[in-house]
């Protein structure tokens, strides 16, 4: 019986992880340079965001301070499009429409710090469809 709960209780621990291959660099670069991509788009740069940065990146990947601060430094002095990113971090998200939407919430919660602005909101959109491709822009009469 114990067995059986340590057995669940590993694999609740491996589903709280929303990707998959956690060990990929090309993934710890494109999720921390999606992560500055929301962090720098509303202008305000505090200590909260980083902090955000810092846990989310410290959570999935179990990386160290310093590594975090490399990622961090790497992503704001990068200058390409998210688009990429974003295929990279959809490859690798668990295929879970449930771990989908912790990491749309996980990104939610960093671009409410300050408040949403409309470029925050457009890349989250951007990253919504890419995550769920089946979703549309609601209103639309040609959506109908």
């Amino acid at each position: 019986m114990f067995e059986s709960l340590k057995h669940w209780f590993g694999s609740l621990e491996a589903e709280s992880k929303l990707f998959d291959d956690p060990d990929d660099e090309a993934l710890h670069s494109a999720v921390a340079s999606l992560l500055y991509h929301f962090i720098a788009l509303d202008d305000h740069h505090s200590g909260r965001e980083k902090h955000q940065f810092d846990l989310l990146m410290k959570q999935e990947f179990d990386l160290e301070k310093p590594q975090i601060d490399h990622l961090y430094q790497a992503a704001k002095s990068a200058t390409g499009d998210p688009a990429e990113d974003l295929h990279t971090i959809n490859a690798h998200l668990r295929d879970n429409p449930s771990i989908k939407m912790r990491f749309m919430q996980r990104l939610l919660q960093l671009i409410n710090l300050h408040g949403a602005h409309t470029a925050e909101l457009e890349l989250f959109h951007k990253t919504l469809h890419e995550v769920f491709p089946d979703v549309r822009t609601t209103g639309s009469e040609d959506n109908l």
